[in-house]
């Protein structure tokens, strides 16, 4: 559909297909992170087959932590896309640059199950997790400015709010992070761990 100002848009179900597209990526990429952690190939000692496993807790450490950023971002995305009523071509590109670093996460997270005590590879992660939250935040932005495509007046103001604070925290959290880096890898890790604060902290803020 075009309207009068030539403005390509589509209203209506088809949002579905794009919902349900994203979905099935989000799957994928889900999928993806449990291929890295693959049975140690040891003889058949239990003392090896002890050490093997306790090898693998790096590859562990990064799909859990992963498929929990993962999911997070599906469920942002599910909250956003709840208010979008249209898309125009300019939003579907925006939520495929979306898409694309969630289906590339799985090797960000390879490289931080293999080699997560070296600073070079925190930095990379970190600034992957930063520019997907970043692009999902763009997703928001796009669709709230656009009376076409969401009926902000719809949205509960704290609701409001609170979409547009979370879609910047985690991003913002993550790029801390790499400062961190430069005095110990291990914090800057473990300071990923405080997304999952910030619903509760969001929460308790704009319920006052």
């Amino acid at each position: 559909m075009t309207n009068p100002q030539g403005h390509w848009l589509e209203r209506g179900n088809e949002i579905e297909r794009t919902v349900f597209f994203s979905d099935a990526v989000f799957a994928i990429a889900i999928t993806l992170l449990a291929l890295e952690i693959r049975l140690p190939d040891v003889a058949d000692d239990p003392t090896a087959l002890q050490e093997a496993l306790i090898g693998l807790w790096p590859k562990f450490f990064s799909f859990l932590i992963s498929f929990w950023f993962v999911g997070n971002y599906w469920v942002a995305h599910h909250r956003v896309f709840h208010y979008i009523r249209a898309y125009d071509r300019r939003l579907l590109l925006i939520n495929l640059l979306f898409l694309m670093w969630i289906v590339l996460l799985p090797f960000s997270s390879s490289l931080l199950g293999e080699y997560g005590n070296q600073q070079i590879v925190a930095i990379i992660y970190a600034l992957h997790v930063a520019v997907t939250g970043l692009s999902l935040s763009w997703v928001w932005w796009y669709a709230s400015r656009d009376p076409r495509l969401m009926d902000t007046a719809q949205v509960d103001t704290r609701e409001f709010r609170y979409n547009e604070l979370r879609s910047l925290a985690v991003p913002l959290i993550f790029l801390f992070s790499i400062g961190v880096s430069f005095y110990s890898v291990s914090a800057a890790e473990y300071s990923w761990l405080l997304v999952f604060l910030i619903r509760a902290v969001l929460v308790r803020i704009l319920g006052r």
